[in-house]
């Protein structure tokens, strides 16, 4: 890869790891609301391709402020290590929730500004590199998990910062583009769907 690409490990002084609030003030199911001051994530929130926000939790404002880990910051990036173990999903300026926390089966990745950025974190996160070394330290089968021990035995390469964000930029206007054809595409079938119906069901 040549002398400008540098291999980095997670869990450094680059990119850190933060766990969750595991305590005894982490919220009971009963305390979960479907609005409230602060979005608690669960996994179905982060996939493959991202935050999936259809279904939310909830909890108060007055649970947050009790919780002392887990709060994404802008720029944050939310791993899942338990059951659907590698999933992740970028806190960007994009998402609209002001205040969000992970639950127990989940990790925040913060990178350290001017080292690594979070754009490009992120597309690594969805590259095969990470999910080939996921998949080689991925543990359990019931319910498969990666502890942070592991996590931490995960590596990147990557450029300089300004050739990080070049890159960042070009994989997500890769993704508007995805994203614009696939809400056209279920358009054109609803479409499609419509005529049938139309001429074959109601014989218009």
């Amino acid at each position: 890869m040549g002398d400008e690409w540098v291999k980095l490990y997670l869990g450094g002084e680059s990119v850190a790891i933060i766990d969750g609030d595991r305590g005894k003030n982490y919220p009971k199911k009963t305390e979960f609301s479907r609005v409230g001051h602060c979005v608690f994530l669960n996994t179905g929130n982060v996939t493959t391709t991202g935050f999936d926000f259809s279904e939310l939790d909830f909890v108060s404002e007055a649970r947050d402020a009790l919780l002392r880990k887990g709060k994404l910051c802008r720029g944050d990036i939310v791993l899942t290590t338990r059951g659907t173990v590698g999933n992740s999903g970028h806190y960007s300026d994009r998402v609209l929730h002001e205040h969000m926390r992970i639950n127990s089966g989940m990790v925040l990745l913060r990178c350290d500004s001017g080292t690594i950025h979070p754009s490009y974190l992120y597309c690594f996160l969805r590259s095969e590199l990470f999910r080939v070394q996921v998949r080689a330290l991925t543990s359990g089968s019931a319910q498969p998990q990666l502890p942070v021990s592991d996590l931490k035995r995960i590596y990147l390469v990557h450029p300089d910062y300004k050739r990080q964000h070049t890159i960042a930029e070009f994989v997500a206007a890769l993704d508007d583009k995805i994203e614009l054809n696939r809400q056209t595409n279920e358009t054109l079938e609803a479409m499609a769907q419509a005529l049938f119906k139309s001429w074959f069901v109601d014989f218009d």
